[in-house]
């Protein structure tokens, strides 16, 4: 007995971040579990199981909408996939001219919101839109009808998505490339085997994890997303079932039962999805050995100017149309003889003081500075638990800490509600206050910020701590002085990517706002509604460029953080600088 308490009490850093995962992901999980299943439970009404699963079977267009965001998410792997393999293997597998900048061009839209790409793309495809006043001249008539009624319709919804994601799919391809041992593609060619035949036997069951794990990420997104289904879904008959659940606890009469029940629905789909894809990847092949050279096809320059016009043409679909909408639409006061007339009063009213728009940006910035940092420093602490512990608790901890990572986030925002809405919370009641917000960023957007760490803690050996427990330094002190230090560039880009993603958000922002706060996110989602297009605009070029500034700005001093280090390292044992 007492040596079972000593060995909790040792365990300490692994009780204390799974009471963390309980709290803000487990709980809210469970009950939302709970809540579907029985609809009257937080009333302490257990009569009626299964209850609002039964409304589903007779509400009309539910089964429609469901088939609808599934094929729609696989719809959206699909062209990810179609769109991210090739580059990717150009970035790792060819001698390509001015790589960085093609790496840049596929960051971009990675870093820009999904529901950004559609309010541009609709302004764009709009009939009298920007697309027939840009493209007039161009093409005789401005866009062509087919074109215009192609976009509006499940693969034009399909495309605005894919582009947004894809570039996971093109940098997971290229890191997994870069590692993958080159003599079976050296061996292959030696017998005469061609580059798509070497590609399509080979690299291609190879890189089944990474288009596997990679493709995850972007079905779960699609599937879950919420601002792309409610600006373009209206207009291209595309019900989903995210839209729908919004519906349902935003408009009156509010029906949470129902609502429960169709996110229990969007979980299961995620549950299954994820087990089909480890049973995926248990049959994979994995390569053994190490890359001693990097294999890099020399391309003609025929193949320089083929491959570039075909980048050129991506980043003009993916960066440089949606941001010239955005930023025309920012700019335009009104058309005058098909000639926009250009004004900074959108941008003077939102950051006019006391204004809605700075209020938003304020509020946004403010929140998504304190969960980047909560999520920093407890991905940290939980990868550091994970890392350095072994046993149930541990796996425990592991698969929880990754259950927000998997769980549709309007699934997260719903359980929130009932898990921080609940009688018997009480005085720590925090739904409908500013902090709820805080919450759900932290609750969202922990495994992000924990990947990171997990990464940077697989890099860092044991043996490094073990020495310095051995000449009489604590744990802690071990940890301080040795663990973090090294750590800390891994929890700097997760901080980075927490920042970002709180700063996008729009399903939590839109879901859990409280009376009287506004987001950058509930900003242009109701501006949108109200066709206030110029200040939503505005907002969405203004978070674009305070994005790229903290990014500078965390990088600069990330690089200079390294450099310092390396500077007191090289001191310490002597060794001369460069």
């Amino acid at each position: 007995m007492r040596n079972g308490l000593a060995r909790l009490r040792d365990r300490w850093p692994l009780l204390a971040g799974l009471a963390v995962l309980i709290v803000l992901v487990a709980y809210p999980v469970a009950l939302l579990l709970v809540q579907s299943i029985f609809p009257e439970a937080l009333a302490g009404d257990f009569s009626g199981p299964f209850g609002a699963y039964m409304r589903i079977l007779t509400t009309d267009g539910v089964p429609e909408m469901l088939w609808n965001s599934v094929r729609w998410a696989g719809a959206t792997t699909a062209l990810a996939w179609l769109l991210g393999v090739p580059c990717g293997y150009v970035l790792a597998r060819t001698n390509l001219r001015g790589k960085a900048i093609a790496r840049l061009m596929f960051l971009v839209p990675i870093m820009t919101p999904p529901y950004v790409f559609a309010l541009s793309y609709t302004l764009l495809m709009l009939p009298g839109g920007f697309g027939d006043s840009i493209f007039g001249e161009i093409m005789l008539g401005g866009v062509p009808e087919w074109l215009r009624s192609l976009f509006f319709s499940f693969w034009g919804v399909t495309f605005v998505m894919a582009i947004s994601s894809f570039g996971y799919i093109t940098l997971a391809v290229e890191a997994a490339l870069r590692a993958t041992p080159t003599r079976l593609e050296h061996a292959a060619a030696m017998l005469g085997a061609s580059r798509s035949a070497q590609f399509r036997l080979i690299l291609l069951p190879l890189l089944r994890p990474a288009l596997l794990n990679a493709g995850l990420l972007v079905f779960l997104d699609a599937i879950s997303n919420f601002g792309v289904p409610a600006i373009m879904g209206p207009r291209a008959n595309l019900p989903l079932l995210p839209a729908e659940i919004y519906a349902l606890v935003t408009s009156w009469p509010v029906d949470f039962p129902l609502a429960t029940a169709l996110s229990s629905l969007l979980l299961f789909v995620a549950i299954l999805t994820l087990l089909i894809n480890q049973r995926l990847l248990r049959r994979t092949q994995h390569a053994s050995g190490r890359t001693t050279q990097t294999l890099e096809h020399t391309l003609r320059p025929l193949g320089h100017v083929l491959i570039w016009t075909g980048l050129v043409f991506i980043f003009l679909l993916t960066v440089l149309l949606p941001y010239l909408a955005m930023l025309l639409s920012s700019l335009v006061d009104r058309w005058a003889a098909g000639t926009p007339e250009l004004t900074w009063r959108h941008y003077q009213a939102l950051l006019t003081p006391g204004s809605r728009g700075l209020g938003a940006l304020w509020t946004s910035l403010w929140l998504s500075l304190s969960a980047a940092t909560i999520c920093a420093a407890l991905g940290g602490f939980i990868a550091y638990a994970i890392a350095r512990f072994r046993g149930p608790l541990a796996t425990l901890l592991d698969v929880t800490a990754i259950l927000p990572r998997v769980l549709p986030k309007i699934v997260m925002a719903i359980a929130l509600i009932m898990a921080w809405n609940a009688p018997w919370v009480g005085g720590l009641r925090l739904y409908n206050t500013v902090w709820m917000l805080l919450v759900a960023y932290i609750a969202l957007y922990l495994s992000d910020a924990l990947r990171y760490g997990d990464a940077g803690m697989r890099q860092i050996s044991p043996r490094l701590e073990h020495a310095a427990e051995s000449l009489g330094a604590s744990r802690a002190q071990s940890f301080g002085r040795i663990t973090l230090p090294l750590l800390w560039p891994s929890l700097l880009a997760g901080w980075l990517t927490t920042f970002i993603a709180c700063m996008r958000d729009l399903v939590a922002s839109v879901i859990l706002l409280p009376p009287g706060v506004e987001t950058v996110g509930s900003f242009i989602f109701n501006q949108f509604e109200q066709g206030e297009i110029a200040a939503v605009m505005a907002m969405a070029t203004l978070v674009m460029i305070l994005s790229t500034a903290v990014l500078l700005f965390v990088q600069h001093a990330g690089q200079r953080s390294g450099q310092r280090s390396g500077h007191q390292s090289g001191r310490r044992s002597g060794r001369p600088q460069r």
